[in-house]
């Protein structure tokens, strides 16, 4: 029997991304989200899963305390937020 190849574990398919662009504009892996529907998609989304990682990417255009709530709204829906970088944070 040939051996499956052992590739790279799936975890970037399943990684969760909310996306914060200018105004407040926010999408979840892509898929445009507003602000009052922000709780009620965090928990629809992480109830079933088992992980509850969401990685949180800000444009730099935002406020701060506009990241911050969105962080905080998640957090609400039981979920581990970790901050991503951008891209050209080491320049």
């Amino acid at each position: 029997d040939p051996t499956p190849q052992a590739g790279p574990p799936p975890a970037n398919v399943d990684q969760i991304v909310l996306e914060i662009g200018p105004n407040m504009q926010m999408s979840i892996n892509k898929t445009p989200v507003s602000k009052d529907a922000l709780a009620a998609r965090m928990k629809e989304i992480y109830d079933p899963r088992p992980s509850k990682v969401l990685f949180v990417k800000a444009d730099g255009t935002n406020k701060y305390q506009d990241v911050i709530w969105a962080m905080d709204v998640s957090r609400g829906a039981g979920v581990k937020v970790i901050g991503v970088p951008p891209k050209d944070a080491g320049k």
